[in-house]
């Protein structure tokens, strides 16, 4: 579960104190809601010299398919694993003293990690702790806006920059360099606009953020129902649907609703 290396690598950073990278694989997206099924921590001491956690858990709770797609971990793959309360203590003396760091800390490891020590009754404390999350150097540095886009794709700089015409024309350079970058890109609208649909369904459903799939259905990515699937909420709590599609919400979040309960709400314009 822990090893060393005495085999000292210069990783380029100067530290005071131990820095922990760290990754955690789950049953789902939703911090408080899904559940930790692998946890893996590099820990950089200040002499250079490494430690390495790693565990597979057993989550208590099935592991969405979605999950599954991405990290490869299934039910029966864990089911002999120790339970987060069982490895709990173990990490928690790992990452004693260490600063954080990971890809997408913030938003994802660090609040499912606190959520699971807050499951069984403990608290991981992030007071005097100092976290570096990588995917907001990488955007800070490797900024996603359309001159960025121009530069990659074109292979030159864009100049006229927020002029609405030459920013038009712009994004056609850059569908253009993404054609000739990617063979496999289809070469029609209906194709195009298809792929960005898929894709932009492995985050969300609809364009509010309501909804993400959990086991191939509509579930909560947010609000008092987070992780619950719509039907679920149909049986507890009807009004908070009534409240949705009452409220001027998004017309596709509202179709995500009408989809899975057709006849729900109807009366309602």
């Amino acid at each position: 579960m822990i090893t060393g290396n005495s085999k000292k690598r210069s990783s380029g950073l100067s530290i005071s104190k131990p820095l922990a990278f760290l990754d955690l694989e789950t049953t789902g997206s939703i911090p408080g809601f899904d559940r930790i099924v692998e946890v893996g921590a590099l820990k950089i001491l200040p002499d250079q010299s490494e430690l390495e956690f790693q565990s597979r858990v057993n989550p208590e709770m099935g592991i969405t398919p979605e999950a599954t797609r991405k990290h490869g971990i299934t039910d029966a793959a864990v089911l002999e694993s120790p339970k987060f309360s069982e490895i709990a203590d173990k990490l928690a003396t790992f990452l004693k003293g260490c600063d954080l760091a990971g890809y997408n800390l913030l938003s994802f490891d660090l609040p499912m990690l606190k959520a699971e020590f807050e499951r069984i009754g403990h608290s991981f404390s992030t007071e005097g702790r100092r976290n570096v999350d990588v995917l907001d150097i990488y955007v800070h540095k490797e900024p996603r806006d359309l001159r960025s886009a121009y530069r990659f794709y074109c292979g030159r700089e864009f100049r006229d920059a927020h002029s609405a015409s030459a920013d038009a024309r712009a994004c056609l350079d850059v569908l253009k360099g993404q054609l000739r970058k990617y063979e496999d890109l289809p070469r029609t609208t209906e194709g195009l606009a298809t792929l960005v649909e898929e894709h932009r369904k492995l985050r969300t459903l609809d364009s509010g953020g309501w909804f993400i799939s959990r086991y191939g259905k509509p579930a909560f990515a947010r609000g008092k129902y987070q992780g619950l699937l719509i039907r679920e909420i149909e049986e507890s709590d009807p009004a908070y649907l009534d409240w949705m599609l009452s409220t001027g919400l998004p017309s596709d979040t509202v179709d995500v609703i009408r989809t899975v309960l057709p006849t729900f709400g109807k009366m309602i314009p």
